[in-house]
C-alpha cells in the first residue's frame, strides 16, 4: 500500500490558493482551476515532473492549507515554497482517469491505519511521465510522517 522514504528538503515555483478539503468538494472549488491556470500559462515548461504540494495546514485535513502546483526550483528564486526534509509515507496510485485515482488514493490516505502519525508539513503528489496520459495515470502521494512513531509501529507489525 505504501513504502516509508526519506527526503531532504526541496523548493518548487508555482501557483498558490489557499482552500479546503470541504471547498474542493463544492462548486466553488480551487485546486482544479488552479491546475488549469497553471498549464495553460506553461509554466510546466513542458517539463516532468510536476508538484502539487499541500502546505502551511491550519491543523490537519480539516482545515485550511495552501496549494501550490509547480515545479522545483532553485531556493534563491522568489517566491518558492519549500517541501520539507522529512520522512514520508508514498502512496502509488493504480492506473487510471487522473482525476479518479487521485481522490481514490488520498480517500485511502485519509481512512489509513497510520494517519496518526501524520505531521502536516507538507505533503504532495508527484505527476511524472506516468501522469502524461490522463486518462491512464499513475502518481506517487507523499504524505510527512514522524518517523520515530512509524518506526515503532513497522517494528511491532
Amino acid at each position: 500500500m505504501y513504502d516509508i522514504v526519506t527526503l531532504e528538503k526541496q523548493w518548487i515555483k508555482g501557483l498558490s490558493v489557499r482552500t479546503t478539503n470541504e471547498i474542493e468538494k463544492t462548486k466553488e472549488r480551487k485546486i482544479a482551476p488552479l491546475w488549469q491556470d497553471f498549464f495553460a500559462q506553461q509554466l510546466h515548461g513542458g517539463q516532468a515532473p510536476v508538484i502539487g504540494l499541500y502546505s502551511d495546514y491550519e491543523k490537519d485535513e480539516h482545515s485550511s492549507y495552501l496549494f501550490t502546483a509547480g515545479q522545483f526550483a532553485d531556493q534563491q528564486i522568489e517566491h518558492v515554497k519549500e517541501i520539507p526534509a522529512s520522512t514520508y509515507a508514498r502512496f502509488q496510485t493504480r492506473k487510471g482517469p487522473i482525476e479518479e485515482v487521485v481522490l481514490e488514493t488520498w480517500h485511502k490516505i485519509w481512512t489509513w491505519d497510520q494517519r496518526q502519525y501524520r505531521t502536516y508539513t507538507g505533503d504532495f503528489e508527484w505527476y511524472d511521465e506516468r501522469a502524461i496520459d490522463p486518462k491512464e495515470a499513475q502518481i506517487d502521494i507523499y504524505i510527512a510522517v514522524d518517523e520515530k512513531m512509524i518506526a515503532k509501529t513497522n517494528a511491532i507489525s
